[in-house]
């Protein structure tokens, strides 16, 4: 390992082999153009700027995710791939200096985006725990679909996982339907299974409990209303 780099890219290296990455490495001078393009104008006044001799736009790399994606594409490289890197990149910033390390993965193409996304966090993690091995890591997921995958393992009815993925990201409306949820409000005028079937948007079944009940009561169902228009209207009302 060369020396400009700091005493620790080595134990960053090995973990990047064990954790099955494929290390790159990209030009420290690139298009700007896509960066900007991705990015927008803002980036402009933090990247060091340049022209080559046939006019083109140049700029000191300012991330690795670009490149080593562009890079990826112009090698027609098949996929699902791991990229490793670790190098300098350069932006002006208010505060540090201006050259810094950046080491990352890139995780491309894997068709089981659940899986990948969950291996990207672990790597950021194992990372972060190699750097900063003093520090008390916290993980914060803020991806609703998460959210809502959880609402579904929890077996909750349709009705309150609708109402709480509403919820999601707003604290104070996520702790009054939890409150609800914990003491919910009982409907004296639906009997246990219709309540049950409107709790849980449950239309068909509720139709068909309605149906059998009518059929019971010997009312036909098509002097009014259909089972099907009223289970829509009392799922509607709750």
């Amino acid at each position: 390992m060369i020396s400009r780099y700091p005493a620790i890219a080595s134990d960053i290296t090995k973990l990047f082999a064990a954790r099955n990455t494929h290390a790159v490495e990209v030009a420290v001078l690139q298009p700007a153009d896509p960066f900007l393009d991705m990015a927008g104008e803002d980036l402009r006044r933090r990247i060091f700027l340049t022209e080559s001799e046939t006019g083109q736009t140049l700029c000191l790399r300012p991330e690795f995710t670009i490149p080593v994606c562009l890079d990826h594409i112009a090698s027609q490289a098949g996929t699902p791939r791991r990229y490793s890197y670790l190098g300098e990149v350069f932006r002006q910033r208010r505060e540090g200096g201006n050259e810094f390390f950046q080491a990352g993965i890139e995780d491309l193409g894997d068709g089981e985006t659940a899986q990948a996304d969950a291996r990207s966090l672990a790597d950021a993690h194992a990372l972060l725990s190699l750097v900063l091995p003093d520090q008390a890591l916290a993980i914060t997921l803020g991806d609703q679909t998460i959210f809502e995958a959880v609402l579904a393992a929890l077996g909750l009815p349709r009705g309150w996982r609708m109402r709480l993925a509403r919820a999601f990201g707003s604290a104070a409306m996520l702790e009054a339907a939890l409150a609800d949820l914990a003491n919910p409000p009982r409907n004296g005028q639906l009997a246990g299974p219709v309540a049950a079937l409107v709790l849980d948007g449950d239309l068909e079944g509720l139709s068909t409990h309605i149906a059998g009940g009518m059929e019971q009561a010997g009312l036909s169902a098509s002097a009014g209303r259909s089972p099907a228009d009223i289970a829509r209207r009392l799922i509607e009302k709750a």
